[in-house]
């Protein structure tokens, strides 16, 4: 398989998964309304199905994250299909509170917020 048919499938696979969490999708962005990783963990503890819904949208945009950072797939693919933003800036605090025992936990996700951010300042400029 070459590159180009190695990021389509990628990019796709991708997108499976990402389309089989659309309750955690909706979740994240319509219900999760926290300020802190201390009120995260008075609401949604233990084995919620908030917890899952969580886990499954962060653990998503880290895997895409490894795949971007480590340019397994084309960033520009990428990032015209999806975009992790809205998501890291409410996973953000609960993630700060997280990284005092973890301090590495979701790292590609926020990485991958980052370049989404410049990408989007370029692509403006382009059109």
């Amino acid at each position: 398989m070459d590159l180009k048919n190695t990021d389509t499938h990628t990019l796709l696979k991708l997108y499976e998964i990402y389309d089989r969490h659309r309750s955690s999708l909706l979740w994240f962005l319509q219900e999760l309304d926290v300020p802190s990783y201390d009120e995260y963990q008075m609401r949604y503890g233990g084995k919620s199905e908030e917890m899952v819904h969580f886990t499954s949208i962060c653990g998503f945009f880290e895997l895409c994250g490894v795949l971007v950072n480590s340019n397994l797939i084309d960033k520009n693919l990428y990032f015209d299909l999806f975009n992790p933003n809205p998501f890291w800036t409410k996973a953000k605090p609960i993630v700060d509170g997280m990284r005092k025992d973890r301090p590495h936990i979701y790292e590609n996700f926020e990485l991958l917020s980052k370049k989404r951010l410049i990408w989007a300042k370029k692509r403006k400029k382009i059109i």
